[in-house]
């Protein structure tokens, strides 16, 4: 049964997107691969499909370009395109799906997943923070909730919406879940908190891996490095931060993550990872 890496973009030019391809390219990933492009011009969809990707599209104009009119925002909108395309063109035996823009592939995400799985379905990536002690998913969590929720919940670790893997059939009914759960909420911006509230019930609880950063799956730049932040959040972090070892962003042990997330948070780093994918 084969595999799937898939994202999400609109508005992003192909000087934006390389380098998530390109990383994907390197890593050794041999399933599909599919970027859903919702507003694109031609040139970009011309160059994502040179690289060996499908492109999952909903209107083109007579230029050539793509482009597709919602209300809904992207980064809730996408899980339900997601849901679509597995739904469609599966089955799936694993599936990963990642933010686009700030995200690249040092490893083979199937290597994690084939050897750390075991007989759960999902697998989650840590945030390294507790949502009180995080200013941004404090807010959005209550937010999006409410008081009453949000003082049971704020105790909990965040987990980042951003990265998601697992088995066809649960990365498929995940992604509509979330979309579903996103659907009239007080605030636009609630994929992150109203993901983070499912997987702490059942039966996320019973068949997920909630991976910390040290595991080596993936890390979140946004909390554990980035610079205008870490003085603050450092005291606060529940592990030991990522680090930069010979060009490749490692755990404190030195073992490079399969996946980067918000890279381009931390400057010196982004700098690099520009010049290996670009």
């Amino acid at each position: 049964m084969k595999d799937l890496i898939i994202g999400c973009s609109t508005n992003y030019d192909w000087d934006k997107l390389k380098y998530w391809i390109n990383s994907i390219n390197q890593s050794g990933f041999e399933g599909e691969k599919v970027l859903i492009l919702m507003n694109c011009d031609k040139e970009t969809v011309l160059k994502v499909n040179d690289a060996g990707f499908k492109i999952v599209g909903f209107q083109q104009d007579q230029q050539g370009n793509l482009y597709y009119q919602s209300n809904i925002p992207v980064h809730v909108e996408r899980f339900l395109h997601i849901y679509d395309y597995i739904r469609k063109a599966g089955p799936f035996r694993y599936v990963i799906t990642t933010d686009v823009k700030d995200v690249v592939f040092q490893k083979n995400p199937i290597e994690y997943i084939e050897n750390n799985i075991g007989d759960n379905n999902l697998i989650f990536s840590s945030e390294s923070m507790l949502y009180k002690d995080e200013p941004w998913g404090d807010n959005n969590l209550l937010e999006t909730f409410g008081p009453f929720i949000h003082n049971i919940f704020k105790e909990n670790e965040i987990y980042n919406v951003g990265v998601l893997a697992g088995t066809g059939d649960a990365m498929r009914d995940l992604a509509m879940n979330i979309f579903v759960s996103c659907s009239n909420r007080p605030i636009k911006i609630c994929d992150q908190s109203t993901f983070n509230f499912m997987i702490s019930q059942h039966p996320y609880t019973d068949t997920s891996v909630y991976t910390k950063s040290e595991s080596g799956w993936a890390c979140q730049l946004g909390t554990t490095v980035d610079p205008s932040k870490i003085d603050v959040f450092k005291p606060l972090l529940l592990e030991s931060s990522p680090t930069l070892v010979d060009k490749q962003v490692t755990t404190s042990t030195g073992e490079p993550y399969h996946i980067v997330h918000q890279y381009d948070r931390v400057p010196e780093w982004k700098k690099i990872v520009e010049e290996i994918y670009g």
